[in-house]
Order: C-alpha cells, then structure tokens, then sequence
C-alpha cells in the first residue's frame, strides 16, 4: 500500500535554515512525516519548530527566566496548511513555546527528572497535538469534530 500524498489544495512553507544560528540540518523523515500527518482529513497543519539549546536545557533543569522574552524556538522550520500561514503561524509557534516550557517546567517541579514527551490541548475549535523533542517541536492542528 502506497503512502497518502498531500492534497493539492495544501500550501506547504519552508523557512531558511541558514537564517537560523547552530541549527543542524533537520532528519530526511521530517518531510515524509509532514506528508502523512497531512494526509489526514482532519488536518488544519502541520508545523516543525526549531528549539534553541537554552529551550532544552531550561526543559530539563526546570530553570526558567521569566523575561526571557520567547527565548527557547530557534524558529518555524517548515509547515503545512493555511492556519500556520503569515503571522499566525508566528503566534503558535510562541504560544506552543511557552505552553511547552511551562508544562515541562511543572512537571519538573513535582518530579525531579520527568520530562514531557507529548500534549494534546482540546479547545472549542481545534486540537492542538504537541510532540517536544530535544531539537524539534512537531505539532499538528486539527479540527476535532471530523475523523
């Protein structure tokens, strides 16, 4: 069996990655992986952030500066879908960023040593999934009334 192909009608954005400072170049099965979560129907976007190396450490320590003023994405590596278009993708790439950092930040607060390997945020119109990895942040958007 064949594996689904990205509908047409699905944009796909690819951001520089020489515009973003000590960032190794992302896995080969970052675009095999995009292509399938966007097969799926229920799909708004697909979106892979970069994290900075003081995301990762402040993850793990549990050490958080407050004015850090959106310190820990190294940035929009790629995406699919309108929703992560323009300015909103910018606006959820900040807002996963900061969700991520705090969640890990508590977790780490009531277990020493615990880290947090995945999210999902149900609001009234979408679902937010979040998958936080050392260098990556992989999430996807979804409608979650269709399946």
């Amino acid at each position: 069996m064949s594996e689904p192909t990205l509908p047409p009608s699905t944009s796909q954005h690819t951001l520089s990655l020489d515009t973003l400072p000590n960032q190794s170049p992302p896995p080969p099965e970052i675009e095999s992986t995009l292509s399938r979560l966007s097969a799926y129907r229920n799909v708004r976007g697909v979106m892979i952030l970069s994290r900075s190396s003081s995301a990762s450490i402040q993850a793990t320590n549990g050490s958080s500066s407050e004015n850090s003023g959106g310190a820990g994405v190294g940035g929009i590596i790629q995406t699919t879908g309108n929703i992560f278009e323009g300015e909103s993708g910018k606006k959820y790439a900040k807002a996963v960023e900061e969700m991520v950092l705090r969640v890990g930040k508590a977790l780490n607060d009531c277990e020493q040593g615990d880290e947090l390997r995945f999210m999902r945020i149900r609001t009234k119109k979408h679902e937010l999934i979040i998958t936080p990895d050392e260098k990556y942040l992989l999430v996807v958007l979804q409608d979650p009334g269709q399946s």
